[in-house]
């Protein structure tokens, strides 16, 4: 059992050890980062799937399908090299969307899931706080026709430490996200929103929304999500903003409040009213906060002579300011709906520089690449030196494989912070991410890819 271990925060412990370990100069030639590699595994990596890494106190855990597609779960005392496995019963299908979720809640519970596209619940659960081989196959939380056909898994915590849990119940354009809670000391889930996240199944709007979160340093859940009429990524549109502290109670981005389900076409909420195949994708948007928390939201759309650009938006004076970025001169094509789509126009937050800029690296299909360095009072690009602490070291990057068809992968530890003496995260290799209609008649062996854990200050 970890040591010191009363929430799921993991203890800033660091375990010496000399092997493999390098010295590497940060971008700003500012500090030194202490560099250990650990193998865990071997991993397939015909079809890129996520995985999960978390610390807890001085344990640490992992979950990711082996060379043999089996959902696997590893652990691991800090300082020790040497890993404990539990191969568990569900086996990796030809899906990108069938990635694989890991919490700890408070009690030390262990809980598992994942390998599910419109599929019904896989679920695991240990019997013993930290122990993974006591994991048993649960598949259920509450049971009921809302676990037959599952998608986008996650776990994550309130601020109380409680263990939630979200997902798809349905399909695209006739499901709902749904937020259970767990309750460790009777060993059960309840359902913690009395409505479903998003409106989803109704009679006279299909319309399904992807969404994503971030927490400022008060707890507060920063959510943007964007609309979609079909599984075509084609069809996404309007990009929304609300805030929230518990998931219940819920505001826009002028303290308005808001009820749930978040729904379409409520003004409140519409950071940029991009029309359905107006170039915007379910994919590339993602919402930024500042220096002080404050929220912006970057993504891309057509302009107004149907180029492809990167764009980003503000709440000012009781709207959203919204401002392009960019100057490409392409036209992103959505050919062949979403995995086997170009490249596009995409781009990645690097992070808010020390001065306070917004740090954007992009890249475009047309082989063109470069940084935005965004000044987010006026949403001006600036020529303002940026000083910004790397999220990794470089050598993270570096390839395991002379496979030119695969390239890295990184996974962050769920308990990151890089205000912590040793950060973690995982490391391996993959070909591209492919969707279960365009699996192979039969699915292939390999390629195999080295498994990794980084450790670094």
């Amino acid at each position: 059992m970890p040591k010191s271990v009363s929430t799921p925060m993991r203890a800033l412990l660091f375990a010496a050890t000399s092997a493999c370990v390098v010295s590497i100069v940060s971008a700003n030639d500012k500090e030194t980062v202490l560099f250990d590699t650990l193998e865990i595994d071997e991993v397939w990596a015909a079809n890129r799937v996520s995985f999960a890494l978390q610390t807890v106190g001085n344990q640490q855990f992992v979950a990711y399908y082996d060379r043999n597609r089996m959902m696997t779960v590893a652990t691991r005392e800090l300082g020790s090299r040497t890993w404990s496995k539990k191969t568990l019963s569900s086996q990796l299908r030809w899906d990108s969307h069938n990635y694989v979720s890991l919490a700890i809640d408070k009690e030390g519970y262990v809980h598992v899931s994942g390998n599910m596209h419109v599929d019904p619940l896989a679920y695991y659960r240990s019997e013993k706080p930290y122990d993974i081989h006591s994991l048993v196959e649960v598949n259920e939380m509450l049971g009921g026709i809302e676990e037959e056909s599952v998608t986008y898994p996650k776990f994550f915590y309130a601020n109380d430490s409680s263990l939630l849990f979200s997902y798809r119940s349905g399909t695209c354009g006739n499901g709902n996200i749904l937020v259970n809670r767990f309750l460790p000391r009777e060993n059960r889930w309840e359902r913690y929103l009395e409505e479903p996240l998003f409106a989803g199944i109704e009679a006279d709007d299909d319309r399904a929304a992807y969404h994503h979160f971030v927490r400022d340093k008060q707890g507060n859940f920063h959510f943007a999500w964007i609309w979609r009429w079909t599984p075509e990524v084609a069809t996404s549109h309007q990009i929304c903003y609300a805030v929230t502290k518990d998931l219940i109670h819920w505001k826009n981005a002028f303290g308005e409040n808001i009820e749930l389900p978040l729904r379409p076409d409520d003004e409140r909420l519409i950071v940029d009213p991009v029309p359905s195949r107006g170039g915007s994708h379910n994919g590339r948007y993602k919402v930024i906060l500042d220096k002080e928390s404050n929220p912006l939201v970057g993504y891309v759309k057509y302009d107004d002579d149907g180029n492809t650009q990167f764009y980003m938006a503000k709440p000012e004076n009781g709207k959203w300011e919204s401002r392009q970025i960019s100057d490409w001169n392409f036209r992103w094509r959505f050919f062949e709906g979403g995995d086997q789509m170009t490249v596009g126009g995409a781009f990645n937050v690097a992070g808010i520089s020390d001065e306070g800029s917004v740090v954007i690296d992009w890249k475009t299909e047309q082989g063109n690449s470069g940084r935005y360095i965004i000044d987010p009072n006026t949403l001006e690009k600036t020529d303002i030196a940026a000083t910004l602490k790397p999220k990794l070291p470089p050598s993270a990057r570096k390839r395991l494989s002379d496979n030119p068809k695969m390239s890295v992968v990184l996974a962050m530890d769920a308990s990151y912070s890089q205000d912590s003496a040793v950060n973690y995260a995982l490391k391996w290799e993959a070909m591209p991410k492919s969707h279960g209609r365009h699996a192979p008649d039969i699915i292939p062996d390999g390629p195999v890819s080295k498994l990794q854990l980084l450790e670094y200050k």
